[in-house]
């Protein structure tokens, strides 16, 4: 089940990645590239701080058996939501199909969209921690019955 698990999540963010890089196909390949790089590290580090925020008061354990699988399962989600559409305006904007005014409206819109979804995370994530707490004190309960 462990390796059903991982496989997915691996397709998740190779399928994310490739999301990107369909965004930005009129762009060299080395720039394509860098811009991808540039993104999942920028993604994974926000996620990482939201991680942590939710993490405080946390069981200890959880948190830290926890972490990588619940950042890249929501990694692929972020770069689809947010990257993807902060890319694409920043291509339309320099392509000039869209002017500066445009521009700005859409950043704050996106800016706005980042916020609620990073929130949500915030959220959604402590609710994970809490979740596998309770799963593993009854657990034990149970064991000690």
């Amino acid at each position: 089940m462990e390796i059903a698990i991982i496989a997915f999540i691996l397709i998740m963010n190779l399928a994310s990645i490739l999301v990107i890089y369909k965004v930005l196909s009129n762009i060299e390949l080395k720039n394509k590239i860098i811009l991808i790089a540039i993104g999942e590290i920028v993604m994974y580090v926000i996620l990482f701080i939201v991680y942590g925020l939710s993490s405080a008061g946390a069981n200890e354990a959880v948190v830290n058996s926890s972490r990588q699988i619940i950042l890249f399962t929501i990694l692929p989600i972020n770069v689809v939501c947010i990257e993807s559409s902060l890319m694409l305006n920043l291509k339309k904007f320099q392509q000039g199909d869209i002017d500066d005014g445009q521009f700005r409206r859409r950043m704050a819109l996106w800016l706005i969209a980042c916020i609620v979804i990073l929130v949500l995370e915030f959220m959604y994530i402590k609710d994970i921690q809490e979740g596998i707490s309770n799963f593993g004190a009854n657990a034990s309960n149970a064991n000690n019955s």
